[in-house]
């Protein structure tokens, strides 16, 4: 059988449609070394941003002789909270704060801390070092960046966290819809994922290029569920997520908040500890994935766990 067309590549050029990898060469020999370059630092940030519990959302860089921009934009998951907290509070802190800072009220606050930050790093030494004190995390990645580089150029680099978008929502508008939203998923509270999952679905329904986001959530659940060393267990937890994922992703879509026209997911393995693979099409709202006009955002994950490979095929419409 033949492979499916890449929604992405199959649209470029149309509608504003660009690569998220540009360079500007001088040869045609400089063409081929750009691009190898630019997708070895794009699996390198993705590393580098898994390693320390953050997801990659959008990477979008723009390579030349002499610089190289960089624009990351992240999600913040569960993991990175305390490593959050760790290089952003100071070390002083009084016996009041530290009580402060175990509650988990308080660790979700530090979501706030890094909103937008630009950093700048030429070949000899950090350009405006004062602004980078305070960001351990920043200067980790320009100094790993400009090693890996491996060339006198300047990197600038700009990092976003798109859980800002979410709690920005929550504080300055109207909070009857998501709260509709949560009532209707109230069986679920108790779950261990139930909070990050809201935040991710909320961002994909409400920001563009979320495909990657929620391709890797649901296959870094998938391989959690087969973690557990009572295999009656993993049946249960995998018919329920996916039971949860659909009907969140239903109520999310047809919201009033959604952005989306519709979302199509495609989980292939070893669902419920089968002895063989079977696929789980999941297919919510309209996604006309042959025509030209629709503006589709796509990615294809991986996990790796003990019942084999969980590949999960995710494909959003957007406005």
């Amino acid at each position: 059988m033949g492979q499916k067309t890449d929604a992405r590549i199959f649209r470029l050029g149309l509608k504003k449609n660009n690569w998220d990898l540009k360079y500007t060469e001088k040869t045609k020999e400089e063409s081929s070394f750009y691009l190898y370059s630019g997708l070895q630092i794009q699996k390198y940030l993705n590393r580098f941003f898994n390693l320390h519990g953050l997801s990659l959302h959008v990477c979008k860089i723009h390579y030349s002789s002499d610089l190289l921009q960089i624009f990351v934009s992240y999600f913040v998951t569960e993991k990175s909270m305390h490593y959050i907290n760790k290089i952003h509070l100071n070390q002083n802190l009084s016996i009041k704060d530290k009580k402060i800072r175990k509650s988990k009220m308080f660790a979700y606050k530090r979501l706030k801390i890094i909103k937008k930050i630009k950093l700048t790093l030429s070949n000899k030494q950090f350009q405006g070092r004062q602004n980078l004190q305070n960001n351990s995390f920043g200067e980790i990645l320009l100094e790993s960046l400009n090693i890996f580089v491996k060339k006198n150029v300047n990197i600038i680099l700009t990092l976003q966290n798109i859980n800002a978008n979410f709690h920005y929502y929550l504080e300055h508008n109207n909070n009857k819809n998501f709260k509709n939203v949560l009532l209707q998923l109230r069986r679920f509270v108790k779950n261990k994922f139930f909070k990050e999952a809201i935040n991710v679905l909320f961002i994909t329904i409400k920001t563009r290029n979320s495909s990657k986001l929620l391709a890797e959530f649901i296959s870094n659940q998938m391989k959690i569920n087969q973690l557990r060393t009572n295999q009656s267990r993993v049946k249960k937890r995998d018919n329920y997520f996916i039971g949860f994922m659909k009907q969140a992703l239903t109520i999310f879509v047809n919201s009033e908040m959604s952005l989306i026209n519709g979302v199509k997911i495609i989980i292939n393995g070893r669902i419920n500890g089968a002895p063989r693979a079977r696929s789980i099409t999941l297919k919510i709202g309209n996604l006309p994935l042959q025509s030209l006009n629709a503006k589709i955002n796509y990615h294809c994950s991986t996990a790796y766990s003990t019942n084999g490979t969980f590949g999960v095929k995710v494909w959003i419409c957007e406005n």
